[in-house]
């Protein structure tokens, strides 16, 4: 794996938002599309804590070999950190152009006191993101955004964005000192999706039975959700996953989620007009299972599920509109002083961003002749 520390250049701030733009992004060997990365906490040196800690986004194929670990930025201008022993942080999603993982974290130093504890203004917010060449950007954090940071998902590089925090959904119109976030949600919220130009969130908020909610075609401002997966008030969902398992219903029609207080995974699905709920499957015998990623293969759904300490894997062969089965498979486990959060696969580039990058070769091939 090849590393270098990134150049630390002073950074710039607006009364919202702090952009470091000019910091070359961390770069690692490129990361494999359809590969796993996990995004990981602790260096493995001390129990994990409250504190600000280093985050590490390891790749690891969808049988479980490990690839390689890339760092992220601990210190610094460019440094993005997690609370350690905080379960609900480091969601991945992959952007809604396919071309990068986004995630979230503090830019604190590791070993800092709590970030989640920090006003907004003392500790910005990280949107990051990992490239499929192994380039990791930390650049970007908003300073308007209080508690915890769970996740983030953009359209692209530069966005539009939406950030999945304790304190509210909040979107952000783009990546850039210029812009602005605004509360689509004011509620608990954990991971945020875009399916199909439609945002999604997944909350653990006592004060709602809606655990998944629909906001609609990409809100830019505070939006009354709809209900997609209804549990016990008490209840929290923090991961969730969206598939396409009907091809006579437009778009992604099922979505996975994870029950983390009941302990369970449950089904919903799409008809093209609203959303119902397909059953659940008990993940009795484990605790603790909060992220999952997923990808549809031959012999039906294959999801990629974690705990603090193990990457599983399950099989879903019940096809659409069904009750979720299958049984955990263990494929990796996390080492000591370190933690599992987040996962999400590296999404397979686009035919017509190959082509294009195939076209700007041959262009650059003609200029030197």
């Amino acid at each position: 794996m090849n590393c270098r520390r990134p150049f630390f250049s002073a950074p710039s701030c607006t009364a919202l938002l702090l952009s470091l733009a000019t910091i070359p992004a961390v770069q690692a060997a490129s990361v494999s599309a359809g590969n796993l990365v996990i995004y990981r906490v602790g260096t493995g040196a001390a129990a994990l804590s409250t504190a600000a800690t280093a985050v590490f986004l390891e790749e690891y194929t969808t049988g479980g070999a490990f690839v390689q670990s890339i760092p992220v930025a601990s210190s610094g201008g460019a440094a993005m950190t997690a609370v350690g022993n905080a379960t609900t942080e480091g969601i991945m999603t992959a952007s809604v152009d396919g071309s990068r993982l986004v995630f979230a974290g503090y830019r604190k130093d590791a070993g800092g006191s709590n970030p989640s504890s920090d006003t907004a203004l003392v500790t910005g917010r990280v949107v990051g993101m990992l490239s499929l060449d192994g380039t990791v950007d930390t650049s970007f954090a908003v300073t308007d955004v209080t508690g915890t940071i769970r996740s983030a998902v953009s359209y692209s590089a530069t966005g539009p964005a939406y950030i999945g925090a304790s304190s509210a959904v909040r979107y952000i119109a783009d990546l850039s000192p210029a812009s602005a976030s605004a509360v689509v949600d004011a509620r608990n919220s954990r991971q945020v999706v875009l399916s199909g130009g439609i945002l999604f969130a997944s909350n653990g908020s006592t004060a709602v039975t809606a655990k998944v909610q629909s906001y609609g075609p990409a809100p830019t401002a505070v939006t009354v959700p709809t209900a997609v997966v209804t549990l016990n008030s008490n209840d929290a969902v923090n991961g969730i996953w969206f598939a396409d398992l009907n091809p006579g219903i437009p778009g992604d029609d099922t979505v996975y989620a994870l029950s983390t207080v009941a302990n369970q995974l449950v089904k919903a699905s799409f008809d093209g007009a609203a959303w119902t709920q397909s059953g659940s499957l008990s993940l009795a015998g484990t605790t603790g299972i909060s992220n999952l990623t997923g990808v549809v293969g031959p012999s039906g759904v294959d999801l990629y599920l974690t705990t603090a300490g193990t990457l599983y894997s399950l099989n879903d062969a019940s096809g659409y509109g069904a009750a979720p089965s299958g049984t955990l498979n263990v494929l990796a486990t996390a080492g000591a002083n370190t933690a599992f959060r987040g996962l999400a696969i590296m999404p397979v580039p686009e035919p017509s961003a190959a082509v294009l990058g195939l076209v700007g070769l041959l262009a650059m091939g003609r200029r030197r002749r």
